[in-house]
């Protein structure tokens, strides 16, 4: 046996010694007095749970202004506003959008918040929408999205003619 295996049985057999030494010191403490811990009161706090998804129903009225076919100027700013009927199961509130779906978007932002309209409600529902500078006949189409994050009820559409 060379000199450097002697070592590594050497230090090998040390390792071992030295832990099962540590093992063997190993003392179980146990406590001399009862530690009693004060008593706490738990708030009791309700789970939020989801809410039950509406059955969005949404009933078009009309066109309360610029009925289709209006004519305007080009580059002419107005608001278009329709009135419909909240025949849903729950109330229209800032969860509810109208937002553009297909068209010309007439410079208008891709959604607005609706007003609040209660269970079985008439309500107006507008956006602020820029004629083109062309002349022509456009059509800009939104739909009504829910707190349930998805779409209902029929298209609201806006029609006009640019001249």
């Amino acid at each position: 046996m060379n000199k450097k295996s002697f070592l590594i049985i050497l230090f090998i057999l040390s390792a071992v010694i030295i832990l099962s030494s540590c093992a063997q010191k190993t003392e179980k403490i146990e406590p001399t007095q009862e530690i009693f811990q004060p008593t706490r009161s738990v708030a009791t706090v309700a789970v939020p749970t989801r809410a039950p998804s509406c059955n969005n129903v949404m009933t078009y009225l009309g066109d309360s202004n610029y009925e289709d076919g209006s004519i305007l100027s080009p580059g002419q700013k107005f608001t278009k506003e329709w009135e419909v009927i909240n025949y849903s199961d729950c109330n229209w509130d800032s969860k509810y959008h109208l937002f553009f779906i297909s068209g010309n978007q007439m410079g208008a932002p891709d959604f607005v918040e609706i007003p609040h309209i209660p269970i079985g409600s008439k309500g107006k529902i507008s956006v602020e929408l820029t004629a083109p500078e062309e002349p022509g006949e456009y059509k800009s189409e939104w739909k009504l999205f829910g707190a349930d994050n998805r779409f209902f009820g029929e298209s609201l559409v806006a029609r006009i003619v640019v001249q």
